[in-house]
């Protein structure tokens, strides 16, 4: 496989001009995924139900198959996307940037669920380093990758609330970029973080 230059590739996917109509389709069906998924977590399915449902899955995957585009043409991953048109990442809405610093609503559901109805902490480190990467992003940072993400739990995180996620670039040192965030439900303090992103060099994927 050949390595593809990731500061083009990145350069193409914020200029690529997919149309209006294209992502609310894919975004509707990424919102019927995150349910699906919360559903499945929450469900306890006999043979029957499992081998209904399976069937449904192996003909929306035959119509799935039909419809692959090359990475830059996709919806899936795009930052200008309700939860980046993925179903992997907690959905954040309501996001808001004010210059080098981003604020947003977002709320776990059960596929989530580390156990006894809070966030698995690992979620809230995946949240954390998309939330963190997308304001490097939006900040018009120089594209980078993920070097490390130090994540500190103060209290766990409710599911089926609406918590409050921050971000703040701290500072920049050449081609490193030092971000912060934090994970909130009302005024209790769930989660801070800390990450660092270097900036790539030309060719590197």
């Amino acid at each position: 496989m050949t390595e593809r230059d990731a500061i083009a590739a990145l350069h193409a996917l914020r200029e690529n001009t997919v149309p209006p109509e294209t992502i609310d389709a894919h975004d509707s069906v990424a919102t019927q995924i995150r349910e699906l998924l919360d559903l499945v977590a929450a469900s306890r399915l006999d043979a029957a139900q499992a081998a209904e449902i399976t069937e449904h899955l192996r003909e929306v995957n035959t119509i799935l198959r039909g419809a692959g585009a090359p990475e830059p043409e996709r919806v899936w991953g795009r930052v200008d996307t309700v939860g980046r048109a993925q179903t992997l990442v907690p959905s954040v809405v309501d996001g808001t940037y004010v210059g080098d610093s981003f604020s947003g609503s977002v709320r776990f559901g059960t596929f989530h669920v580390g156990e006894n109805s809070v966030v698995h902490g690992g979620a809230i480190c995946l949240l954390f380093d998309d939330v963190l990467g997308a304001l490097a992003l939006e900040a018009e940072l120089d594209p980078s990758r993920t070097a490390y993400l130090t994540v500190n739990f103060r209290s766990v995180a409710p599911v089926d609330e609406t918590l409050t996620v921050t971000a703040t670039v701290d500072r920049i040192e050449g081609r490193k970029q030092f971000i912060r965030g934090s994970l909130w439900a009302g005024e209790r303090l769930c989660a801070e973080a800390e990450g660092l992103w270097v900036a790539l060099k030309p060719g590197q994927p």
